[in-house]
C-alpha cells in the first residue's frame, strides 16, 4: 500500500510530543501510554490521518496530527489544519435557531410553514423543534434519485436541496417517530436566514465564531482561497484517491463548514461559559427528546459518564467531537480520510483518559494459528481478505484501509478502527471454512473462497 509517511518516524514524533508535554492528573496515569499505542497502530495501517485533541476542563493534554493533508505536494496534517467536518455543522445550526429564539426572531415550537412560506401542505404540523430533533418525518433528499443523478460536484440553491423532497410523502407523521434527514438542517438554514436576515455562513460567523473566537472556521466556500486546508481521500486498494468532489453548497446548513481541532476546543469553552446561550437553552439543547438525540446533538453515555457529541462523515472526511461534562473532558478528531475512524479514536481516547478499557483482553497467537487464517472470504458483493503482519492479522474489507486484529481467543478477534468482533468457524475437520462478523448488533457469515 502507498505511504504517505514512515510510520516509524510518526510514532517517534508522537512519542517526542508526549515526552515534552506536562504531566496532567486529570487524566489517569498510563493515560499517554495509552493514546500512544492507539495512534501508533492507527498510523501503522493508515486507519487514521487528520488531527486530534482532548483536553481537560480547556487545557490540551494530548494534541498531535498524523498523514498527509495534502498528497500532491506531500504537505503533512497538523493540528492547525482546516478540515470539513460534515454534519457536525448540525449543532452549530442548532445554536443559530436558539439565539434566534433567545432573541424573539422565532419559537422552536412555530410552524415550519410560517417561517419558510414555500411549506408543502404535507409538512404544515411540522414544527422547527422537529426539525432539530429529526422527528419531522421529512424525507432526506441524500438518498433521492434525483439529487444522486445531479451530482455532488452540481452547486445547489437550499430551495433545489429541498425540492427533491417536497412531493414526496412524509416518512411519518410529524412527532410519531425519528430518522436522521438532513433536509430537516437544510430548511433549518433557510428559517436562520430568513429570520436573521443574514446569509448562514455569515450569521454563523458574527454570532458563533466570532464571540468564541473561532478564527479558522467557517463555512465553506469553494471558489475562495483557504490557507491550510486539507483535501479529502478515499483509499482504493493498495493507493489512495481523491474523494469525489462534492460542493459544500450541497450541505449547506447540514453540513457545509470547516474548522480545526483548536477551533473546535474553544467553541467547546464558549459553550462552558455560557457565552453563545443562556442556560435555559442549553439545558433544553442538550435534553433527550427521541433516540438519544436533542436539539442537534446526541446525548448519551458512555464509559458510565453522561456524554454530548456530534459525528461528521462527507466525501474524503469524518470527524468527531465529545463533551463529557461531568469530567471537563472533551475530545475531538478530524480526519481527510473517508474511513477515519474518527469517532472510534475520540471514543477509545476519552476511555484512556478516564481509566476506562475500551478493548477486551488481548491473548497472543502462535503464528502457525495465524497462518491458518489467510485468504479471502465473501458475503454477498463484499470481500475480504486476511494477510498476517508479524504476530497480527490484517484485514481489508474491500477497499478501505487495512486494520489490524486482536486475539481475544485462537479463533475470536477484534479492531480497534471499528466496534466489530470477528470469529473463524472451523469445519468438521479443522479446516477453516469461514468467518463471522459481528458488527451494529448484525451478524454477516463470510464464507472462504477457494
Amino acid at each position: 500500500m502507498e505511504k504517505d509517511m514512515n510510520p516509524s518516524r510518526i510514532a517517534l514524533g508522537l512519542m517526542a510530543w508526549m515526552a515534552a508535554a506536562p504531566a496532567v492528573a486529570d487524566c489517569v496515569p498510563g493515560f499517554q501510554m495509552e493514546a500512544q499505542a492507539a495512534m501508533g497502530d492507527l498510523t501503522r495501517t493508515q486507519g487514521f490521518l487528520g488531527a486530534v485533541l482532548v483536553a481537560v476542563d480547556g487545557r490540551p493534554v494530548l494534541r498531535t496530527a498524523s498523514g498527509l493533508a495534502n498528497r500532491d505536494w506531500g504537505v503533512a496534517n497538523t493540528p492547525e489544519t482546516r478540515f470539513r467536518i460534515g454534519s457536525m455543522t448540525k449543532p452549530f445550526t442548532a445554536i443559530s435557531i436558539l439565539q434566534l429564539a433567545e432573541q424573539g426572531k422565532l419559537s422552536v415550537e412555530d410552524p415550519i410553514s410560517s417561517h419558510y412560506a414555500a411549506a408543502p401542505q404535507a409538512w404544515a404540523a411540522v414544527t422547527i423543534r422537529q426539525l432539530l430533533t429529526h422527528t419531522s418525518g421529512i424525507p432526506d433528499y441524500i438518498f433521492t434519485e434525483s439529487f444522486q443523478r445531479n451530482g455532488l460536484a452540481h452547486a445547489s440553491t437550499p430551495q433545489e436541496l429541498v425540492d427533491h423532497v417536497s412531493a414526496l410523502p412524509l416518512d411519518f407523521p410529524p412527532g410519531d417517530g425519528w430518522r436522521y434527514s438532513n433536509t430537516g438542517y437544510v430548511l433549518l438554514g433557510m428559517i436562520v436566514e430568513q429570520a436573521s436576515g443574514q446569509a448562514y455562513g455569515d450569521y454563523v460567523e458574527a454570532h458563533i465564531f466570532k464571540p468564541a473566537g473561532m478564527t479558522d472556521s467557517g463555512y465553506e466556500r469553494m471558489s475562495a482561497i483557504l490557507q491550510q486546508r486539507a483535501s479529502g481521500y478515499i483509499s482504493a486498494s493498495d493507493t489512495w484517491l481523491n474523494a469525489p468532489y462534492l460542493d459544500s453548497s450541497n450541505a449547506y446548513a447540514a453540513g457545509g463548514l470547516y474548522s480545526t481541532v483548536d477551533d473546535l476546543l474553544k467553541w467547546d469553552r464558549a459553550l462552558d461559559a455560557g457565552t453563545l446561550l443562556n442556560a435555559a437553552s442549553q439545558a433544553a439543547m442538550f435534553s433527550d427528546y427521541r433516540n438519544h438525540y436533542g436539539l442537534g446533538w446526541q446525548v448519551d453515555r458512555k464509559w458510565d459518564r453522561d456524554r454530548l457529541m456530534h459525528g461528521g462523515a462527507t466525501p474524503g472526511f469524518q470527524s468527531s467531537f465529545q463533551r463529557y461534562p461531568e469530567v471537563g473532558l472533551t475530545v475531538v478528531a478530524l480526519s481527510n480520510s473517508e474511513y477515519g475512524a474518527a469517532e472510534k479514536l475520540a471514543t477509545d481516547l476519552a476511555a484512556f483518559c478516564l481509566g476506562a478499557d475500551p478493548y477486551p483482553n488481548e491473548i497472543p497467537v502462535p503464528a502457525d494459528v495465524l497462518d491458518r487464517y489467510v485468504g479471502a472470504y465473501k458475503f454477498n458483493d463484499m470481500t475480504v481478505r486476511v494477510t498476517r503482519d508479524g504476530d497480527r492479522l490484517v484485514t481489508r474489507f474491500g477497499p478501505q484501509p487495512p486494520a489490524l486484529l486482536y486475539a481475544t481467543n485462537e479463533t475470536a478477534f477484534f479492531q480497534k478502527v471499528a466496534e466489530a468482533t470477528l470469529e473463524f468457524r472451523l469445519g468438521e475437520g479443522g479446516e477453516v471454512a469461514g468467518m463471522v462478523v459481528h458488527q451494529n448488533g448484525q451478524d454477516y457469515t463470510f464464507n472462504r473462497l477457494p
